[in-house]
């Protein structure tokens, strides 16, 4: 067929969360080389190798020696020497041999060897290798930032942009790509800057248009019309929320509460910010002073400060807290890792020790405040607190004391103490200062990045000595003037770069470059881009009709049924339990900065599109889109859901394919489809406890469990619910909570499992096991714990199973566990088992699509709506 599923095939290879060596490292030199330190080379070490061991060697660790085997294996993870010692197995010798390690400390041990155990060539356990001290003063990224003359091949009437581009294309004969079309132009304009597909009145006024100069004019106001747009401020903040860290979580806090109940409002302000085009400089300083600027008694300007409160909360170690703030302070305002100087003067880059805990002693300084107007902000400590430096990291080897001031390489001679409080709002003034050589560079290498597919500079979030240089170094510093120059206006520098030719090129493939620029670095044409999880489902949202437009508001769970039809941006993050969902389509770790995705294809994604309910929705609500019935023609089906779904009419090919599709689908459908496995929720049961009348699915499925309706007690059903592990029955017979499975062919099967009462008070429950009108078991319990087991029985497909329980005389403290196994069986060979807390889904029970509605599915999936050109 002439449109292509995305995917219909996915690569398996190597793609899987990709580790770069860069990451490693610093996991490394944060993780693994602090607790080789702390507690292992005293003793297998330089000095000292008892059972001739040494733990700072990297030979021995990882490949062995003629009189020691290696002590990891990145193969047989749980074979690695140096693990099983760690784990204080009683049959096995125990380090270090004082007191076993943390169990988060085992934990990093086993993520560093079961990620290949990555341990730097030029390591070394001592002082931090030694570097020039003047090196870094001539790299690239510390040369104070200056607007570059023209490239002598600037014509008149140039984009600057295009000249800087062009000089490098010419000098390996390559010449530019043709300009996109104007309709395809139209479409990268609505994605780029609003994440959102254009309206078909859009493109096809888009498509009118034939004079170039008209067309030109059209492109700017459309332009113009997406960035006054509030949905702007949407699509871009989500970029920063990946930079800061976003999460409505703290992460696991023993029995504190785990939520941010107020995140939702920095996600606000990073929104309503962006789409008032607050200057760039002004938006980073709110972030980290609003408290000391003008407004702060607005708690919607202090929620700003997010940005450094919402981070992971490590089981509230300050330490590691004050680790995280400063890490997505310095990675994610200036590209430096000033945390890996935490252990350690830097390796490589200007950040000593001192830099660090210089930092270290701002954020001490400042604390967050109780019973504020806006829970999110810090304020200072009514005397600041004057930091020391912690030789090798341990807050218990304490060193010299440091001042709290701004990094010395970004200083003119020896770094001025902050004085005005905990000084933060000097450090704010600091960074989003035009001195600054690495803000605005990094600033525009980001956007830069998100136009165009990749940044000038490779690594946006690293902008240290071993970072190569930009692709076009010239035009960094252009842009960096540029930008500081148009008061740091994010909306200026985007309008600026859509207006290029170089970002309106074709995409077409240019094989007569591939052995010259097989990357496309040198951009001779435009890069076609896949939609990221929140564009491609609001796209489906879109289409189907069902978008909510409503810009701003609480976190919702955008993974449970019923779906929701708001933006992608609004989606609750739990950062301790990231859905499966966000995983699979690459976003973003919530636990730490995030500078890019990762860009995987793998099949979880292609099972997802073909199978998930919600996509299957957004099919069904598209063919009503479409206007669909029973009567309309094929030809007139497919060309309304081409208009709906692609915007633009079918071929002659495309339709008769389509038509073809249909006959196959029609002839491939089952006659009396059958909804098979476990479903879920309540009804009645006859006095001889041997059959459920009036079975009934549970409308709502929220925060894990099935029930009546979000808020509990349901008005209707009251407490009656079912959740992975239990649940709770309904006051009287006729509101049993019934988990019930479905046969889906001729077979066998038993039951067995543990029913579990847990409270004291009431009278318990009683849990019943009815198959074809037979009562398979019956057993009740109270306060305590009794094992379900049931004969075999057959069966035939459609029959079902129902694991029923219901109150006693008594219905309260009715909450039960049953985990059970149904054991299905075929000539008493098993076929598969059933497990109830395993398969638990907050997915209805699924009809199969008609025809109509998986060719919509089908065409949800092309290339062509996936993609952008």
């Amino acid at each position: 067929m002439p449109f292509v599923c995305a995917f219909a095939v996915c690569v398996t290879a190597a793609m899987l969360n990709p580790i770069f060596a860069d990451e490693r490292e610093e996991f490394f030199e944060r993780q693994i080389r602090p607790l080789f330190a702390d507690h292992c080379v005293s003793c297998h070490g330089a000095a000292k190798q008892e059972g001739e061991l040494r733990l700072d060697s990297r030979k021995q660790v990882l490949e062995g020696t003629a009189d020691a085997s290696a002590l990891v294996n990145v193969k047989d993870v749980a074979a690695s020497r140096l693990l099983q010692v760690l784990l204080y197995s009683a049959d096995d010798v125990q380090m270090p041999p004082k007191a076993k390690l943390g169990d988060e400390q085992i934990h990093a041990v086993r993520h560093w060897i079961e990620s290949g155990a990555y341990w730097p060539e030029n390591h070394s356990f001592g002082k931090a290798a030694a570097f020039d001290p003047n090196a870094w003063r001539h790299h690239w990224a510390f040369q104070p930032v200056s607007d570059p003359p023209m490239p002598a091949v600037f014509q008149e009437g140039w984009h600057p942009v295009d000249a800087f581009i062009r000089e490098k294309l010419q000098e390996q004969g390559i010449a530019e790509s043709p300009p996109a079309d104007l309709r395809t132009l139209t479409r990268r304009v609505a994605y780029a800057v609003t994440g959102l597909p254009p309206s078909p009145g859009d493109l096809n006024a888009a498509a009118a248009i034939s004079d170039p100069q008209a067309g030109r004019q059209w492109l700017t106001s459309y332009l113009d019309r997406q960035l006054a747009s509030p949905h702007f401020g949407e699509r871009w903040g989500r970029y920063w929320l990946d930079i800061s860290r976003y999460a409505d979580t703290k992460g696991y806090v023993f029995q504190e509460d785990r939520e941010y109940k107020d995140a939702w409002k920095f996600r606000e302000w990073v929104i309503r910010s962006l789409n008032d085009d607050m200057p760039y400089d002004e938006f980073l300083k709110r972030q980290l002073a609003a408290d000391q600027l003008p407004g702060s008694d607005d708690p919607a300007q202090l929620a700003a400060m997010g940005f450094l409160t919402l981070g992971r909360r490590f089981l509230n170690n300050q330490q590691d807290i004050f680790d995280d703030r400063i890490d997505v302070l310095s990675r994610g305002t200036m590209a430096l890792t000033v945390t890996c100087a935490r252990c350690h003067d830097h390796k490589f880059d200007p950040i000593p020790s001192a830099d660090y805990y210089s930092l270290y002693g701002i954020f001490d300084s400042s604390e967050e405040p109780k019973n504020d107007p806006s829970p999110l902000r810090l304020v200072d400590r009514e005397k600041p607190r004057e930091p020391v430096i912690f030789i090798r990291g341990s807050a218990g080897n304490r060193g010299p004391r440091v001042t709290r001031h701004f990094l010395t390489a970004l200083s003119p001679g020896e770094p001025e103490a902050f004085s005005k409080g905990s000084g933060r709002l000097e450090l704010a003034e600091k960074i989003a200062s035009p001195e600054n050589p690495l803000t605005a560079r990094v600033a525009v290498n980001r956007i830069w990045l998100r136009l165009f597919g990749q940044g000038l500079v490779d690594s946006p979030s690293d902008f240290g000595v071993r970072t190569p240089p930009p692709t076009h170094p010239e035009l960094l510093d252009h842009l960096a003037t540029y930008f500081v120059s148009h008061n740091w206006s994010q909306k200026a520098l985007i309008r600026y770069l859509i207006r290029s030719w170089t970002w309106q090129q074709s995409s077409a493939a240019r094989p007569d470059t591939e052995h010259q620029d097989s990357e496309n670095r040198l951009l001779c044409r435009m890069n076609r881009r896949r939609l990221d999880f929140e564009a491609f489902r609001d796209s489906l949202l879109s289409v189907s009709g069902q978008l909510d437009e409503t810009v701003g508001g609480p976190s919702v769970d955008i993974t449970s049924e019923p779906f929701t039809n708001r933006r992608t941006v609004y989606a609750r993050i739990d950062r301790q339990n990231l859905p499966g969902l966000f995983r699979t389509f690459d976003f973003a770790n919530p636990d730490s900065h995030s500078a890019k995705r990762f860009e995987t294809t793998i099949p979880q994604q292609a099972l997802h599109q073909l199978n998930h309910r919600f996509v299957q929705q957004q099919a069904q609500k598209t063919i009503q889109q479409a206007g669909w019935n029973s009567q309309m023609p094929t030809t007139a089906l497919v060309s309304r859901l081409y208009q709906t779904i692609l915007k633009r009419e079918p071929t002659r090919a495309e339709i008769e394919s389509c038509e073809q599709f249909l006959v196959a689908a029609e002839l491939l459908a089952p006659s009396e489809p059958i909804s098979t496995g476990w479903h879920y929720g309540w009804g009645a049961v006859n006095e001889e406890r041997s059959q459920v009348a009036d079975f009934r699915i549970f409308p709502v499925f929220h925060e894990g469990r099935w029930s009546g309706g979000k808020e509990l007690p349901d008005s209707r059903l009251g407490y009656c619910l079912l959740n992975r592990d239990g649940g709770h029955p309904g006051n009287d017979l006729k509101m049993c909570c019934v988990r019930r499975w479905v046969a889906d062919r001729a077979c066998e099967v038993r039951v067995t499992g543990n029913l579990r009462h847990p409270a004291e008070q009431g009278d318990g429950v009683t849990a019943l096991v009815i198959a074809n009108g037979k009562n398979l078991a019956r057993i009740s319990v109270h306060h305590g714990q009794k094992p379900v087991r049931t004969e075999t029985v057959s069966l035939q497909a459609g029959d079902t199973v129902d694991l029923i329980t219901e109150c006693n005389a008594n219905s309260s403290h009715d909450t039960f566990e049953w985990k059970a196994t149904l054991v299905q069986m075929d000539g008493g060979q098993t076929i598969r088992e059933w497990k109830t807390s395993d398969d638990f889904s907050g997915s209805a029970p699924q009809s199969l699509l008609t025809p109509q509605e998986q060719l919509a599915q089908a065409l949800l999936l092309t290339n062509e709506f996936m993609f952008v050109d």
